[in-house]
């Protein structure tokens, strides 16, 4: 077991430093993005100002800001903020194509926002193009959706209400048909996308076109077909927390009391057993060339790990045994094992590192005023990657905790990815507001405003 004597110079190197951004940036961009799925914008505007304003140079706070912005029907001020997103992202960024998909998806959002899809046209169809050969086919769906919708309601706004019906404009079936191919490929890239299954099927049943999916029997009983949840979330977790791109890979992994607390409702188990049952199942599909290692968050503030292996320090016949007979301890000193962790790897720069992070709680020890976005900043300059699988969700309650997964992952390039309880599916935490951009259409009827001689026309319903 390695132990550091290295402590205050670890804590003199930080110090000499200048601060990078508070926490509290994490915390109002994390209650902002809560605010926001629920509908509640304004308040959301309010947060995401005062993360942006804390910390202009983070790519997330902009993307965010600049949503919310178009959101509340603010396109130009959008623009701005979503522009200056795609320009903070650098040419050797890793994600640098998924992040310039998002700005520009956003950037067409905002237009839409504002009944301006004309305008919002061009950056949905720019932001497919470059979301085309990215792994995320869910992000591809739901901007599939948007562009379906915005052809849709592309039409002149000369809405008009006769006695017998309500405020409604119209639209040609060629428009409809265009319409239909989006609502086709956001399917074809997520058949769970439900949003977007729903206007396929409106404009299908509408145009009165052959569906290319199959629709129920319902003359026959459907049967739910029930599959073990965990089958394969390992290999979800390693894909997509890119676990097997790195030279030296280190479990840190919670085993505080809070772990035994509360159950993993689709796994019938508590977080404590399907942390282990999930490691035991990681371990064999990580590359034999990656050096492993392994530490322990739990005890209190001072007491040593319950275990502690530099990477490549410990075979992976014993890291399973290790694993298997670990049993839960005290809190979560999350802070106090980040300040080692850096002994637990390598001192050659060009071997590429990383922690994997699972826990579910905030820190509980504090550190000589020590601020974990802080000590984020440190790892990163020390080339070291956190990547963060918490059992948490997210709710406000989690703030605290995940101010700190999103400074540790920001920081160092890193991605969080939480499990869904309830739904049993891991979700990545950086694209939940995408979600919020789904919609379904309005509904349509076949016009007859201007007389029965003019064909393939479709009344829109306005809202008032």
């Amino acid at each position: 077991m390695l132990v550091s004597n290295h402590w205050g110079a670890l804590l003199k190197q930080v110090d000499s430093r200048p601060p990078p951004p508070d926490k509290q940036a994490y915390r109002l961009h994390y209650q902002g993005s809560l605010l926001y799925a629920e509908g509640k914008y304004r308040q959301a505007s309010g947060h995401f100002a005062r993360a942006y304003q804390l910390f202009p140079e983070n790519f997330s706070f902009a993307l965010a800001h600049g949503l919310c912005l178009g959101r509340m029907g603010e396109p130009g001020t959008a623009k701005n903020v979503l522009e200056k997103a795609r320009r903070l992202v650098a040419s050797n960024d890793q994600e640098r194509q998924q992040k310039l998909a998002l700005a520009t998806f956003f950037l067409g959002m905002s237009y839409s926002y504002a009944d301006r899809y004309g305008e919002a046209l061009p950056f949905l169809r720019d932001a497919i193009s470059m979301q085309q050969n990215i792994a995320q086919k869910s992000l591809l769906s739901i901007f599939y959706n948007a562009l379906g919708k915005a052809i849709l309601l592309n039409q002149g706004r000369n809405a008009h209400r006769r006695n017998y019906q309500a405020l409604h404009y119209h639209v040609h079936r060629r428009d409809m048909e265009k319409a239909f191919t989006a609502f086709e490929s956001a399917v074809k890239a997520d058949p769970e996308n439900a949003i977007a299954l729903y206007n396929y099927r409106l404009l299908a049943d509408t145009l009165k076109v052959t569906s290319i999916l199959p629709e129920a029997d319902s003359t026959q009983p459907q049967r739910k077909e029930y599959k073990p949840t965990f089958i394969n979330m390992h290999s979800t977790i390693i894909s997509d927390l890119k676990l097997n791109n790195y030279d030296e890979l280190v479990f840190l992994v919670d085993i505080s009391g809070s772990m035994v607390m509360e159950k993993v409702v689709c796994y019938g188990a508590d977080r404590f057993t399907a942390m282990k049952d999930l490691c035991l199942k990681i371990l064999p599909e990580i590359d034999t060339s990656i050096a492993l290692g392994i530490g322990t968050i739990g005890g209190v503030c001072d007491s040593p790990p319950d275990l502690w292996f530099a990477s490549g320090g410990i075979n992976r016949v014993d890291l399973r045994s290790k694993l298997r007979f670990l049993i839960p301890d005290g809190t979560t000193p999350l802070l106090t094992m980040l300040l080692r962790c850096p002994e637990l790897f390598s001192d050659n720069p060009q071997r590429s590192k990383s922690i994997f992070l699972i826990s579910d709680g905030a820190n509980t020890c504090r550190e000589g005023g020590m601020d974990i976005c802080e000590w984020a900043s440190t790892l990163a300059q020390k080339g070291i990657a956190v990547n963060v699988l918490t059992f948490l969700s997210t709710t406000s309650d989690n703030t605290d905790a995940f101010a700190e997964y999103l400074c540790l992952a920001e920081n160092t390039k890193a991605n969080i990815i939480y499990l869904d309880n309830y739904r049993c599916r891991l979700e990545p935490f950086a694209f939940d507001i995408v979600k919020t951009c789904q919609s379904k259409i309005p509904t349509m009827e076949k016009s007859t405003c201007l007389g029965p001689s003019v064909k393939g026309l479709w009344n829109v319903w306005v809202a008032e």
